[in-house]
């Protein structure tokens, strides 16, 4: 549904990319950017992983642990120099050949030697799970396993953990999985050509859209916190790095980037995920014109509002809810006028939402609001409309949280629903869990839509 109010914003200062979902199909020859004149380089090692390194699929570098020192590099004024490895291991041997300044490869602090300075500031803390087909039976231990045996990710494989927990359970063979690949292993768990695997729980999040058919059967290990390392001469560099996450973790910036990869909740099924599949494949195809035509008029990335459309009538051009809002954009009687949209007729809905998404980013939204926030917020205006987003960011900022976060207004939105916090905005009370639970099936939805559609690439006319 559609409505709308204006409001203003607040700031942040991180300065990350808007890129969304990842395809870690891409060469492990290192990355290196070259410094500029009389800067000097941060010499990075990384992974190509779905946590750590990849290329998404609008060929921008992406992921938790690149942000994070590509944000960290800028603060110390210096160029970024990746180095890719194909494990933790071999990166730590180059960093003990002062090949490289920090590992960023999302280790644990308990699988460290002597010879390593870790960091500290406890930005990310991931555990690892045990996954299996949901066609397979589903165990709650590791005593329940049949058959006892477990494919585990090369990444956790040599940990210390790894090797008290084969200790502790001597009956299961535990193998580690040579593909160096652990995407490959969790499409394998889903694909039944694995029974069970051992994965980091992170890793699972940041690719369950995709993999949906291997679930998680339970926790085999707590979460643990991710370290940098650094060698013993790297010692005022690893403390620089210490202030530049605590920092970012104190200030709430950490949790931007922390959405960006795992924040949403994993609210589509598999049989949600196969029916779109299944529609991106037939239904698709008859208005992908209309949503990069869109894209060109108005800027919004033409996924995106396939995404959005999705959500709204699943591309279904006389769709009619039971509150009356119609067509594949799904618009009310009286924003349908005053944008001049005819609401069965699909290609002028879907340049009327595309226009409509615009402006509330544009004019709805202040400048200083920051992407991908500007975008999740602007989603939950275009479903419940800005008058409530604007009440939930002033919830949110007396909460002393940060009202230009969509992390943080997502928490206090569904508080609107209470009369008496409602009582105190004359918008007065709304369905306010809803918002939230659309804003996170689209980011669903869109993320399927970039692994399965290519970009468009217009010359690009933003109107007003």
């Amino acid at each position: 549904m559609i409505l709308a109010v204006l409001f203003a914003a607040a700031a942040l200062v991180l300065p990350l990319k808007f890129a969304t979902w990842m395809d870690t199909r891409v060469s492990s020859t290192p990355e290196v950017l070259k410094a500029t004149v009389g800067t000097p380089p941060l010499r990075v090692a990384v992974m190509v992983h779905p946590t750590i390194f990849y290329t998404d699929p609008n060929g921008e570098s992406a992921g938790l642990e690149y942000d994070l020192v590509s944000a960290f590099a800028k603060t110390q004024q210096l160029t970024l120099q990746l180095k890719t490895f194909p494990t933790p291991d071999a990166a730590r041997l180059a960093l003990l050949r002062d090949e490289v300044d920090v590992v960023a490869m999302g280790v644990s602090a308990d699988a460290l030697s002597a010879t390593e300075l870790p960091t500290k500031a406890r930005y990310h803390e991931s555990g690892w799970v045990l996954l299996n087909s949901p066609q397979k039976f589903t165990p709650k231990s590791l005593a329940e396993l049949n058959p006892k045996r477990v494919v585990v990710s090369s990444r956790i494989f040599t940990h210390p953990r790894m090797a008290e927990l084969r200790r502790r359970s001597a009956a299961i063979t535990f193998v580690e999985d040579l593909k160096l690949d652990d995407e490959s292993l969790i499409a394998a768990v889903g694909d039944e050509d694995v029974d069970y695997a051992i994965v980091e729980e992170d890793t699972y999040n940041a690719s369950r859209h995709f993999h949906y058919d291997a679930q998680r059967a339970f926790m085999v290990q707590p979460a643990m916190p991710r370290v940098w390392l650094f060698s013993h001469d790297g010692a005022k560099l690893r403390d620089e790095a210490n202030a530049f996450l605590t920092r970012i973790t104190r200030d709430g910036q950490i949790v931007r980037v922390l959405d960006r990869y795992f924040g949403f909740p994993q609210r589509l099924t598999a049989i949600d995920v196969d029916v779109f599949t299944d529609r991106i494949n037939t239904v698709l195809p008859r208005y992908r014109t209309w949503f990069q035509q869109a894209q060109e008029t108005y800027g919004i990335e033409w996924r995106l509002l396939a995404a959005l459309s999705y959500q709204e009538s699943h591309w279904t051009d006389d769709a009619t809810s039971e509150t009356g809002v119609r067509g594949i954009m799904q618009f009310t009687e009286d924003t349908a006028r005053r944008y001049n949209v005819d609401r069965l007729d699909p290609r002028s809905s879907i340049l009327g939402g595309a226009r409509y998404l615009s402006e509330l980013k544009r004019d709805g939204l202040a400048a200083r609001i920051q992407e991908p926030d500007k975008t999740w917020l602007a989603l939950a205006a275009y479903n419940i409309g800005l008058g409530h987003v604007e009440n939930a960011r002033v919830l949110t900022q007396r909460a002393k949280k940060n009202p230009d976060m969509w992390p943080d207004v997502r928490r206090h939105l569904p508080l609107l629903a209470k009369p008496e916090v409602a009582a105190l905005f004359k918008q007065g009370p709304c369905r306010c869990n809803m918002p939230v639970e659309y804003v996170e099936a689209v980011r669903a939805y869109y993320d399927v839509l970039l692994r399965m559609e290519t970009a468009y690439q217009p010359k690009i006319r933003i109107h007003g």
